[in-house]
């Protein structure tokens, strides 16, 4: 009966002596804090602790929180001293084991500590999110499954107060972003599945702490598969995209879900889910009055949504293609302008003339056209791109205004002449056999005032120029028009009598003439380069005499006044 008063009052003792100890260290001097450390007092408190949870049905749960409390202030100061007080206690691993250990305890069995659990839990996540200061204890922690798995369990118990689980929740984003560690959380037990749980929180913060761990998960390339094929996954980051969540919450959920778009066996998944929903909120995402990050953010996951397999599917979207075409024409800011061109541009690279949803691609270029300077650059080099393909000069020709916006923009923006000419001169051939289409008069005047042109560097777009005007003379209502234009026939019969003399132009030439002077050849259909480099971004050159462009304007005019 002695002992065990003597136990009592040797316990009390000890607990008053923690209270005075939480009362000296309740603070945020950080100087005062690295002194304590100094002085050993960590490590005392970390020696307490270990005794305590060995001391068997005898722990005083109090007593545990006051030494965790006491700890938790202690470390209130600079990863230095942090790594210091770690190092003093031993192996970290050791450290770990123990403090997993208690959280183990008073999550499982909470009934009979229920005063404490709560309270005991959250102050060792505390701790542990101190230890995160160091780069190299963080990453220990990452890799370590047992840390990781007892903050998992705290998400998971439905016990915990949620000051306990947004301490958690913030701890397991802190560990989720590690490099090196080799991807140990994504394969925690239950990890993911706790995480979306969390999306039907009401705090906030946790919310957010699972949007936060969400992205920083998704960092690592082996983990965007795993979160990709995860229905819950997609279904709360997209919750998480709604306007009652803080901005920071639907940044970090679009930030996830531009890594996990990332991955190509994630995209057609993503594009179907369910229905379409997530492109849907992204199209939402995209207009002006939504927050500027988040739109950039929102057409960066589009980009990466567009493949070989989902740029019909959403290019099978008429409003969706208008909205892109409207934000890369007129959007007054200039990086939603270039994304927006990026993600047209890269549907144009997937899609043709032989999927239905073609006509609705054509008509969000054309659209955008009337943007600015830029846009309208980039747009006819996508366009002068299409018709470099067979297939697609058909539609590309029988679309409404634009072969008048073609050579309007030719006549009008010196930038964009040599590809509107170009893009021109490749829908005159419709098809292998010669068939033409009936040329405007705009096009017309388009086509004579680019082969009029008389400077060194005009050389090439003479040459296309009159190329297709050869070509679009074997249609006999072309034919007509084209002997009525003075203008047309007079730059052709100077070009033939114009005395000869020797020009460089790039070696894209050779793919609109043969060796031979007389005999120009068809045009070769796979030309392809990049749109904001060089027109013809090749090394060598090759010298083109002003006699080969008037024996093909030679033959222009034979053909022309029905000699050929």
């Amino acid at each position: 009966m002695k002992t065990e008063s003597r136990l009592t009052e040797n316990k009390y003792n000890l607990i008053l002596a923690a209270e005075n100890a939480c009362m000296r260290f309740d603070h945020f001097d950080e100087c005062l804090h690295m002194t304590e450390i100094d002085n050993g007092t960590s490590k005392a408190l970390f020696m307490n602790l270990a005794q305590e949870m060995m001391s068997g049905e005898s722990i005083s749960d109090n007593y545990v929180e006051l030494l965790l409390s006491a700890l938790e202030m202690v470390h209130r100061c600079p990863s230095k001293f942090v790594r210091l007080s770690v190092k003093s206690v031993g192996p970290p691993d050791r450290l770990f084991h123990l403090l997993c250990e208690i959280v183990e305890k008073y999550v499982q069995y909470p009934a009979y500590c229920q005063v404490h659990a709560s309270s005991i839990v959250q102050k060792v996540a505390k701790l542990f999110l101190h230890f995160a200061k160091v780069d190299g204890i963080k990453h220990r922690m990452a890799g370590c499954y047992e840390v990781v798995l007892s903050m998992v369990v705290v998400l998971k118990s439905g016990t915990m107060e949620c000051s306990t689980m947004a301490e958690a929740v913030t701890l397991l984003a802190e560990l989720a972003y590690t490099e090196d560690c080799d991807g140990v959380a994504i394969h925690v037990e239950g990890l993911v599945d706790a995480l979306i749980e969390c999306g039907e929180s009401s705090d906030e913060i946790i919310r957010e702490g699972s949007a936060r761990a969400f992205l920083n998960l998704s960092t690592a390339m082996e983990s965007r598969q795993i979160l990709g094929w995860k229905d819950g996954t997609i279904s709360v980051l997209i919750s998480y995209l709604d306007e009652a969540n803080s901005d920071d919450t639907r940044k970090f959920a679009i930030g996830a879900l531009g890594n996990i778009s990332a991955c190509d066996e994630n995209k057609l998944r993503l594009v179907n889910y369910r229905g379409g929903m997530l492109v849907e909120v992204l199209m939402i995402l995209m207009y002006p009055r939504a927050i500027k990050n988040l739109r950039k953010d929102a057409i960066g996951v589009l980009r990466n949504l567009c493949s070989v397999d989902t740029s019909h599917i959403l290019c099978d979207r008429p409003d969706f293609l208008m909205a892109l075409a409207s934000e890369a024409a007129c959007d007054g800011d200039m990086k939603i302008r270039g994304d927006s061109l990026k993600v047209l541009r890269r549907l144009s690279v997937f899609v043709n003339a032989n999927s239905p949803c073609y006509p609705y691609l054509v008509s969000a270029l054309f659209n955008a056209l009337g943007g600015a300077a830029k846009t309208r650059k980039q747009i006819v080099a996508i366009f002068r791109e299409q018709a470099t393909m067979i297939v697609n000069r058909p539609i590309l020709a029988k679309f409404p205004g634009l072969l008048d916006a073609l050579g309007v923009i030719s006549l009008d923006f010196e930038d964009s002449k040599c590809n509107a000419i170009r893009t021109i001169l490749y829908i005159s051939y419709l098809d292998e056999s010669g068939i033409t289409f009936e040329v405007s008069e705009i096009v017309l005047t388009a086509l004579t005032e680019a082969a009029n042109l008389t400077k060194k560097k005009d050389t090439l777009v003479r040459f296309e120029a009159i190329r297709a005007i050869k070509q679009l003379a074997g249609k006999e209502v072309n034919r007509k028009l084209m002997l009525r234009k003075t203008s047309l026939l007079v730059a052709l019969k100077w070009t033939v009598e114009k005395t000869a003399k020797i020009v460089k132009i790039t070696d894209t030439l050779t793919e609109l003439y043969a060796s031979n002077p007389a005999n120009p050849v068809d045009i070769v259909e796979s030309f392809l380069d990049v749109i904001d480099g060089p027109e013809d971004p090749l090394d060598k050159t090759t010298n083109i005499r002003d006699e080969d462009l008037a024996s093909l304007a030679r033959l222009a005019l034979a053909k022309i006044i029905g000699r050929t």
